[in-house]
Order: structure tokens, then sequence, then C-alpha cells
């Protein structure tokens, strides 16, 4: 494509690489505009693995490019001296990747990545280069598959002809079909094949059987004798060679994070610190390094890696300050991995992230949003967790989730040593079970009956053995009065049950010790041995203080097998505003405070907002009314036990809501003015549950979602108390039922695809179903005229679809309006991020606030070792 000279910048004094391109380029305007447009979105990535460019123009009809002017070697010349060690090849690979994920995320695709065309500098320094310049390669209208990607730049490939390149091109380009980021992928396999293996992967006698190859067979195995591959290594070569994109890594940020994990180093620079008895060459030596979590907007810093060596005997302990909010913490087995729950900065919704320790940054897990509670596979290559009201899980090397089972509000699992799952898969529930590929759900543990049916089960953690596990099970009762509620032991087979200790908290066992949180919310760890499952010795501090959440006994920390700990100190809910909104995004308004609030309904006449307002101080959840004229706020409930999810009648003269009573919950009916006690319509002393959604036209009937253990379903209650009626009998999980203006329609979200969508059938009859959503959908509300509903999609875009009720009904294509930016929705009553006016022109959101402050996380290595550094 032209010649290289080194040349001077006189202007800034420094070396750089001057490429002199054809005057051919000048004479055909359309490749010279095409050339400018990708030196220009080259020249933008400004990466440290991809060639700087610093300037393009013409001189004397040639068209110049300037660049950084690199000392080293190609590549290519360093394969034709041989197979590159697997350790080499990685950090290699690592740079190619991160450079590859700087180029696709400004949508430029390389085409035509081959050693030819990465460079390695003399530091060992990974730089590609050529790119977004291959498809200018070809003169327009040459064929397709030329056209879209080959470059000729090397002596390695003569000037028309393809050879040289075929060996990298991914199936579609052999085709001739359109490429992506994933085409860039499968070359980077073959180049990653190469550099272990010292042979090209495709590579035949002619370009013809080279393309057929590429198409139908599959690479030799990577076999060298001096530099052994790991089985681990050859998977993620195999992968990103896959003939199908949608089996290959589909980013190429996943690829790199997949590499880092195998080597234990990373390409970019960390400020390290270390430890050492600095006589001694023996000694153990403990590197840590505090790293910046790179989570998008959230996180701040972790991270240490360890030597090859036995872990001292002290006991360390760092506090690592953080910049956003990090919760749901899990670690690997073997310490070397992080599991936890950050907002995703695109949509504000709670997402999955893993951080290999000693790599600069965490990586997001695509296909996660929603998620909670993750925990670990005993290998540490998956993540299990609960999003969607689905059990899933998602190799970290990437890959979508595969859904596993049904969940409501899970609280928790494990995945033991012999490959079994076990969770709780709702606040009410008994501990189940599944294999990983979805197979064999079925309850291990039961609830127990009688005067004991409100009892829970919930946070299971699986023992050494892989068979016998601990969890919670108890009641929400005083805990004084109670002697049952505590941490208990069982097994798979379910024959062994036996309380461990009395308490209120989720456990964790490391090292022949138990870790939990006492009355007073300090983390302590006791003896114990899980062969005979007996505690000796009495509960000794680890932390003064965790991170707690009493409405779930959910303690905020995690610990592995070699005894790293790591918890916060404090496990809040998030912090979120309630804003007016128009239908293009822009916000209008604040109404009320800053604070942790859930399920905002507006009256039926708009001067009020229902909101349930979590009170950490006193530990419970109160219903408020909001003014949206005068900024008025009323506190509307008061009853120690949490009151929520209000919904309007008709009239707005009354408010029902969910309680949770003193064994169970139930329906509450109140006055809107508040100048009349509440009344009970219906109460479940079990571990059902019943949340209203809304009102009849008639203001005689309130239609609930009713969950149980096994999913939920709509039934009718009556606005004068007495049995609740089904209502809908689906194939699937059913909730969030929304009665339309004219009482003619019901608008609902089901799983019954295995996606949550939006449908509608008719009221009170039920007959009929329309799918309204497209993609998946939640929390639908109608327009005030019934013309519309409006949904949250996957990615929290708030959605509205037009709707004609005249002769059939019918929808037209759903148009996404803007982003919600909701809270994290941390529980099964957090149900609602949003409500509509009655003109459908406003909306008041639920957003999120990022806090001004978040506590550091605090690591402890070696946490039951005496003393401290």
């Amino acid at each position: 494509m032209g010649e290289v000279s080194r040349a001077r910048d006189t202007r800034l004094g420094r070396d750089v690489a001057l490429k002199i391109l054809p005057e051919s380029f000048a004479r055909e305007s359309d490749r010279l505009v095409r050339f400018e447009q990708e030196a220009r979105s080259i020249a933008a990535l400004n990466h440290p693995n991809i060639l700087a460019v610093f300037d393009i123009g013409q001189h004397s009809g040639s068209p110049f490019l300037v660049s950084e002017l690199l000392e080293g070697e190609t590549l290519r010349a360093v394969l034709d001296r041989g197979a590159i060690p697997p350790r080499k090849a990685i950090d290699y690979g690592v740079q190619i990747a991160q450079g590859l994920a700087a180029a696709h995320e400004k949508g430029i695709v390389h085409r035509d990545l081959k050693p030819e065309n990465i460079f390695v500098t003399r530091d060992g320094r990974i730089k590609i280069l050529d790119f977004g310049l291959a498809k200018l390669a070809q003169r327009p209208g040459a064929e397709k598959a030329q056209s879209d990607g080959i470059t000729l730049t090397s002596s390695h490939t003569a000037a028309g002809v393809v050879m040289g390149t075929a060996s990298y091109m991914a199936p579609e380009q052999v085709r001739g079909e359109a490429v992506d980021a994933r085409t860039d992928i499968f070359a980077f396999g073959a180049v990653l094949y190469e550099m272990l293996s010292g042979k090209r992967a495709f590579r035949r006698d002619t370009t013809p059987e080279t393309m057929t190859a590429v198409l139908k067979e599959d690479p030799p195995e990577l076999t060298n004798a001096a530099h052994p591959v790991s089985p681990a290594l050859d998977r993620i070569v195999r992968r990103c060679l896959e003939k199908n994109p949608e089996q290959r890594f589909q980013s190429a940020k996943d690829l790199s994070f997949a590499l880092a994990s195998l080597s234990g180093t990373d390409s970019s620079a960390a400020a390290r610190v270390v430890a050492a008895a600095p006589q001694d060459r023996s000694a153990v030596v403990w590197k840590f390094v505090a790293i910046a979590l790179a989570v998008v907007a959230v996180v701040g810093a972790l991270a240490w890696f360890f030597a090859p060596r036995p872990a001292p005997k002290a006991r360390m302990q760092f506090s690592i300050p953080v910049t956003g909010e990090v919760s749901h913490m899990a670690l690997s087995r073997d310490g070397s991995m992080l599991a936890f729950i950050s907002p995703e900065e695109s949509s504000g919704l709670p997402a999955l992230y893993v951080h290999r320790i000693g790599a600069p940054a965490a990586i997001m897990l695509p296909g996660t949003q929603g998620a909670s509670y993750p925990f670990w596979s005993p290998d540490g290559a998956s993540v299990a967790f609960f999003a969607n009201g689905k059990l899933q899980r998602v190799a970290v090397a990437g890959g979508p989730p595969q859904k596993l089972a049904d969940v409501l509000s899970a609280r928790g699992g494990s995945w033991g040593s012999r490959n079994v799952i076990i969770y709780a898969p709702d606040a009410g529930s008994a501990i189940w079970r599944v294999n990983p590929d979805g197979s064999g759900v079925a309850p291990v543990t039961q609830v127990a009956a009688g005067e004991h049916q409100d009892e829970t089960q919930r946070w299971p953690f699986f023992l050494p053995d892989g068979s016998h596990f601990l969890y919670w099970n108890g009641n929400f009762g005083n805990l004084k009065e109670d002697r049952r509620s505590g941490i208990y032991v069982s097994s798979l087979d379910g024959k062994d049950v036996k309380l461990i200790t009395v308490g209120r908290s989720s456990v964790a066992y490391a090292l022949g010790h138990l870790f939990f949180a006492d009355d007073e919310h300090h983390l302590v760890s006791v003896p114990f041995d899980p062969s005979k499952a007996i505690l000796s010795g009495s509960p000794a501090p680890v932390a003064d203080v965790v991170g707690f959440q009493p409405s779930t006994y959910w303690a905020d920390f995690a610990v592995s097998d070699n005894g790293t700990l790591i918890y916060n100190v404090k496990s809040g809910g998030t912090l979120s505003q309630l804003v007016w909104m128009d239908r293009t995004g822009k916000q209008l308004g604040t109404l009320g405070q800053t604070g942790m609030m859930c399920n905002p309904a507006l009256s039926p006449d708009g001067s009020r907002v229902a909101v349930d307002i979590i009170d950490e101080k006193a530990n419970n959840v109160d219903i408020w009314l909001l003014s949206t004229k005068d900024g008025g706020n009323t506190r509307f409930t008061f009853d120690p036990q949490e009151e929520e999810m209000a919904v309007w009648s008709r009239d707005g003269s009354k408010v029902v809501y969910r309680s949770n009573l003193a064994a169970g919950v139930g329906l509450l009916l109140k006055p809107a003015n508040g100048l009349e006690g509440e009344k009970t319509l219906i109460h479940y002393p079990g571990t059902d549950d019943m949340l209203p959604s809304s009102w009849s036209p008639d203001n005689q009937k309130i239609l609930c979602t009713h969950s149980t253990p096994s999913g939920s379903s709509l039934e009718l209650v009556p606005a004068a108390g007495g049995t609740a009626t089904r209502f809908h009998s689906g194939t699937g999980s059913e909730t969030t039922g929304m009665i339309s203006p004219d009482g003619k329609w019901v608008a609902y979200a089901s799983d019954e695809s295995g996606n949550w969508e939006i449908y509608v059938t008719m009221f009170p009859g039920a007959e009929g179903k329309w799918q309204v959503s497209r993609g998946g959908g939640t929390q639908p509300r109608w327009r005030g005229d019934g013309k519309e509903i409006f949904y949250q999609g996957p990615t929290g875009t708030l959605t509205a679809v037009p709707v004609n009720t005249q002769s059939a009904f019918s929808t037209g294509n759903p148009v996404p309006l803007f982003q919600i930016h909701g809270r994290f929705q941390i529980s099964s009553t957090d149900t609602f991020t949003y409500d509509v006016s009655q003109d459908g022109r406003r909306f008041v959101i639920n957003r999120y606030v990022k806090p001004n402050y978040v506590a550091p996380i605090t690591i402890v290595l070696n946490a039951l070792a005496a003393g401290q550094q």
C-alpha cells in the first residue's frame, strides 16, 4: 500500500514513520475519502496497543500518513523463528485483544489481523498496524470477499492475490458475508494458534484449499513438546476458531479477560507493595496490588496476587477505597477471582462483574443485568447468579448465560464439589437442588409445618465434601424467645438436619471455622468440625462490624478456602430520587428527597405519589405520600412491620398495600386521607406472598400477584375482604397485572416463553392472549385513555406501545423512549421503578443516585491467623 520512511517532525521534535501511499488513491476520490475517514477513526483510538496515527495529508498528488515510529519487528518475523512459549503468547494475546476491544468499541473492525500486521516492540509491547485500511486495498467493484477485507501489504502476499492472508480469514469472510468484531476474533484465534504451535492453523498448498479448510476443517491438536499448552488455553483457542460467529467469544474484551485469567499477569502496569522477611530468602513474599476496579462508572479498587509459596502466618488487613457501590460479593474457592454486583453505567441496572485478582480491571459479564447473589463453580470457570426470575450460570471465559431453574425472590446458592447446585428459590421456601445443566430440579429440605409454618430457609453453603451444607432456617419473630432460628447443617439426601447455633445471619465455612454475623452485626468465626457437625470454643471477632441486611438476614462478606476474607462495613440499599421526566428523557423536576425508596405510584388526579421509604436506623419500611404540587410529605403507615407496595383505588379515596403481619403477610386497606385505621383484607400465615397492583373500575376487586415457592399467579381479592380467586391460569409465572382504564383488559408480565414479556388478556373473563413486548419486558402501565401500554425493557429502557381496542385488540410497534436508570431491585416487593401521568406525557422515575461516599471494602489475608500488618 505504499512506502514507509523514517522521518523527523520538526515542529514537535520527534521521530515518526511517514507512509506515502500510491498516487492512485488521489485519482480515485472514493478510495481517498474512505482512507481519510478510516485514518481519522484510528487516530481517535489512542490505545497503547494500536499504532498511533498523528496526521494525514497530500503532497505532490500522493496521500501520506504520519504515525508513531516503532523499534522492533513484526510478529511474522518472530514466528519465522518458531513457536512462542505459552506464557509469552498469552501476554501478546492479551495485548492484541485489548487493542481489538478498543477499536471494536468505536465500531472499527480490522478485517485483516495477521502476524504481518502485528508489531512487537523492543520492550515487548504489541502494536496492531493498518487498522481500518484493509478494505482499501482492493479497487471498488472487486469481488466482495476481497473488497471486504484483504490487505496486500507484506512480502508474503503477491500483489492482487489472496495468498498469505487466507489462513486468517473467518468463514463469513470466505463466503463474502458481512463481517463484524467476531471476524477479528477468528483471525485472533488463528494468530494465537500459530504462536503456540509454530504452524498456521489452516494453511494448505493452494488458496482455494486453504479457504476450504477454513470453512470445513478444524486445525490439528495443539501439541508442542517444548512448550505444553494447558487445556484451558486450548479451549480459548478453539472457541475463537468456531465456524459459527455466535459460538465464538462475543467481544474482544471478554477474550482479553479469559486470557489474562490464565497467567496471573497483565500487560498493564500496576503499583505493587511487597511484604517480605528482608533477611530470609526462603521466607514468604506476599505481594498485593491496590488496583482500581474499572466497572464503567463504578468501583474503585482491589487486587492482590500471591507468590507461588506458602501464605504468611501473619494476618494482613487492607481497606480499599471504592468510588461506587459494590455488593453481593463472592470469592472463588482458591481466592483468585472475585465476583460482585454493581450498577451498569448505561442502564443503571445491577450487573455481574468478575475481577481476576491482579488484573487492572473488572469485566462485566454480558447478559447479566438484574443479577443478585452470585456464587462460584468449584473450578472457578463459571459463576451462578439470580436474575429476572431465573437461576442462571455463565462462563467466565464468555458466552451467553444459561438458565437453570425458576426462582422468585431468591436467597442465595452454593455450588458443591460434587457438581451439584443448591439454592433458595424464594424468601419463604425450602432449599432446592439442580444440576449445572438445568436437570434434576428438586427440593432437598422441607419447611416446617404446623405452628412453625412461617419459617423460611436461605443462604445455603456447601461444605467441602460436596454433600453436606450449611443454611439458615428460621422465622422473623423475637430472637430471644425463638430457639429454632439459626444456622443448620443438612445433606443432599435430606436425612441429616441439625441446628448448629442460634442466630440470624448468612454463613460461610473455611479452614475449619464457621463465619457469620452475630446479633450486633460483628463478623465472627468459631471452630467447626464438619465431619461431626459440632462447634468447639466460642465465637471470636473477625471484624468489628459487617454490612448486614436485617430484612433478609444477609451479611455482606465472602471467604475463600485459603482463609482470604473480603467484606463491606455497610450494606444498605441503593439511594434514589423521584424525578419527573418527559417522553424524550428530559428531566423536568424532582419530588421529595434522596433516599432508599421503592414503588412510586401516582394518585388518579396526579396530586400525590405513594412510595415505600426505607428507614435504615429503624430497620423498617413505611409508605409515604408525597405532594406533586407543594412538596409536602406525609407518612401514611406507622406499624413497626414492613408496609409497602401501595396501590390507589380508581377514585383515589383508598390505598391498599402489603404488610408483614405477626405471622406471614397480608393485604391492608386504608382511607387515603389517613383519618381512619387500616383493615386487613386477606392474610397468609405461611410462606406465600401477595402483592397488589391494580383496582377494578368499580373499586370492588383488587388484582394481585400471589407468590408461592412454585411460582406466581394473578388473583382477585375482594375489596370488602374475603377469599381470593384465581384470575388467569397461564403456563408460567405471572406478575403485576394492570387492569385497563375501561376495565376490559389486563396487561401483565409472564415468563411462559422463558423470558419475561408483557401480555394482554380480557377482563374479567381472561379470554384470549396477545403479546405486547418484543425482546423482554416487565412493569406494565396503562396510559389514562388506554391507548398506550408502557413497560420496562430488559436493559432498562422505558418503552411505549400504541394500543387499539376499538373492534379487536391490536398493538403497534414498541417505541423506546429513554433509559430509566432505576435503582437496584433488591427484593420481591421492589416491583415498580416508574409510574406515568394520565396523559402519558410525564413519568415519575425512581432514578438511581450515585452516593457521595461509599464505605471502603476490607480485605483480610489469613483471616484466622494471629497478628496483623
